[in-house]
Formats: C-alpha cells, sequence, structure tokens
C-alpha cells in the first residue's frame, strides 16, 4: 500500500515536473517564434529620462516577449543606485547577428500598434521615450528592478527618523524643479500650485509634515520655509538621495520634469496619493504629451479638465 502511495506520488511529482518543463519550452518557442529584439544602446538626458528608457526597454521586452539588449555601461550606472538583476540580457556578439534594425525615435508619442503580428521585428528606441503606456502593465516587475540599495537609503532613514519625531503626522514629500528649467526659460510650477497642493493635504490630515526635495533649495527655503511643518533635504544629499526620500514618503507632490514624476511612481505606499501639476486638459506643464500617455491614471490633478 505504502509502495503504491510513493509510487502515486512520484508519478505525480514526474508529471508536474514534466508539465513544467513543457511550458517552459512552450515560452521559449515562442519567444524563437516571435523573433523579436528590443535595443537600448544609448540613454539621452538626465536621470528621470534614463529610468524612462530603462523602463521602456525592460516593459516592451516582457508585454512582447522579445529579447533584450541594454548597452552595458547603462546596466552599470543603473546598478550604482538601484538592485538591477536581469541575467538573460543579449551580449553584444548576440546583437550584431540580429538584422534588420529598425530605430524608432520619440519624445513622448505611444505607438500601440508597435509590433506587427507573424513578423521579426528588433526595434532600437531612440530619443526620452516619456510614454508610461508602453510600461503600464508591467509595474511591479519594472519597481522591482528599480529598487534603491541599501548605500542609497540608509543616510535617508537616518534624516526621516530624527525628522519624524512625531510619529503620527503624514509625510508629504514635495519635488520642485527649477535650476536647469529656468536657465533654457522652460516653464516650471507656479508658486499657487505648490501651496495649494499642501493645503490639499493640510486639509486632509491632523498633522501633516512637508519635506522639499529641490535643485533651488535658496528658493524654496524662502518661499516655503517659514512654517514649522516644512522641511528641505539636506545640502549633503545627493539628487538620487532626495529621489529615494520621495518614495518613502506617504504622498508625493511633483512640479515639472520627470525627475519627480519617478519619485511617485516608486512610491513604496501603494496607497500614497501622487498629486501633480498640469495643464488645464491634464497634460503636462512643461512640455507637449498626451496626458494619458505620460501620467498614469492613479496620478491626480488639483485642476478640473476642461
Amino acid at each position: 500500500m505504502c509502495v503504491m502511495i510513493v509510487c502515486i506520488i512520484s508519478l505525480n511529482l514526474h508529471e508536474m515536473t514534466l508539465n513544467k518543463l513543457f511550458s517552459r519550452l512552450k515560452y521559449t518557442q515562442l519567444i524563437r517564434k516571435r523573433n523579436c529584439t528590443i535595443i537600448l544602446r544609448d540613454h539621452s538626458g538626465r536621470f528621470g529620462n534614463n529610468l524612462f528608457q530603462f523602463a521602456t526597454a525592460y516593459g516592451l521586452s516582457l508585454e512582447h516577449s522579445c529579447r533584450l539588449y541594454i548597452n552595458p555601461n547603462i546596466i552599470k550606472l543603473l546598478n550604482r543606485y538601484f538592485e538591477i538583476n536581469l541575467p538573460d540580457l543579449l551580449t553584444e556578439s548576440e546583437l550584431n547577428r540580429t538584422l534588420p534594425i529598425q530605430r524608432i525615435y520619440t519624445h513622448c508619442t505611444y505607438f500601440p500598434q508597435l509590433f506587427q503580428p507573424n513578423t521579426s521585428q528588433h526595434i532600437e528606441i531612440g530619443g526620452f521615450w516619456q510614454v508610461q503606456k508602453h510600461f503600464v502593465k508591467q509595474r511591479d516587475q519594472i519597481r522591482e528592478q528599480l529598487r534603491f540599495k541599501e548605500t542609497v537609503l540608509h543616510p535617508v532613514k537616518k534624516f526621516l527618523e530624527a525628522a519624524m519625531k512625531n510619529r503620527t503626522s503624514t509625510l508629504v514629500g514635495i519635488h520642485i524643479r527649477r535650476g536647469d528649467f529656468l536657465k533654457i526659460r522652460r516653464k516650471t510650477s507656479s508658486d499657487k500650485f505648490i501651496f495649494d497642493a499642501m493645503g490639499y493635504f493640510r486639509r486632509k490630515y491632523n498633522w501633516t509634515k512637508f519635506i522639499i526635495a529641490s535643485d533651488d533649495k535658496t528658493y524654496c527655503r524662502k518661499v516655503f520655509g517659514k512654517t514649522t511643518d516644512t522641511f528641505l533635504t539636506p545640502n549633503s544629499f545627493t539628487a538620487v538621495q532626495d529621489m529615494a526620500l520621495l518614495t518613502l514618503c506617504h504622498h508625493v507632490i511633483i512640479t515639472v520634469g520627470t525627475f519627480g514624476w519617478w519619485g511617485g511612481y516608486l512610491l513604496h505606499n501603494r496607497n500614497g496619493e501622487v498629486l501633480t501639476d498640469s495643464k488645464a486638459d491634464h497634460s503636462p506643464v512643461d512640455v507637449n504629451c498626451e496626458a494619458s500617455a505620460f501620467f498614469p491614471p492613479w496620478f491626480k490633478f488639483l485642476k478640473s479638465p476642461k
């Protein structure tokens, strides 16, 4: 009787193992049949743009079951700050055997039909690719790759522990982008938007603390630093530590640019609110991008759409 039970269990386990093997084989055959590749050779712009490019390449490869090549220098850069773990990337020599390659350059255009069925496509992405729709279904996988390393988080956590003496306070991070935008005369968010956004959270919660991360701390101290509930990140913090701090807050207010966008997207609190500035139609203040392509559906707005 015991022998029979053991045999049955062994057969079931054997069957489960075979099923797994067949599933893997079927998946591998699917990729081979699809014969598609996503390629990211160059990174354009600054840190927030680099994250958009990485997330797009990784997200598209998952969505369409494509092979993925990312320049090792880009992985090396991101690995300084994040727990990147992508062991199955194509090598340069493997990529060189991939032909022909179609290069698509865009700032924030959404391509709903990027891949055609039953065709071999090898797409190299160029430009900023500031389109969350291209990786909207892969949010969890992207957040897993973009987990900040403890070396980045340690000083941030120490600062927050000191700032949050009242453990019952609601912590709201604010990112204010000004420095480089002012130099190139690119539109920035108004003081009114930031004060209105702070007022929104003050009305909603009894005890609120605001921590501002900005590339223009002099301006922020002058305009927003006159109340006891508002602090600035230390001068010793790097830009990456500023972003990490935003992700550890309960809620986030973001202004213009992609840096604050990622502070909201990577927010640890899955129930947290990301309140963003926008034009009247909810498109970004500083660029001509479609609202639904640029902003995830869980980002919120103060303005009512017209």
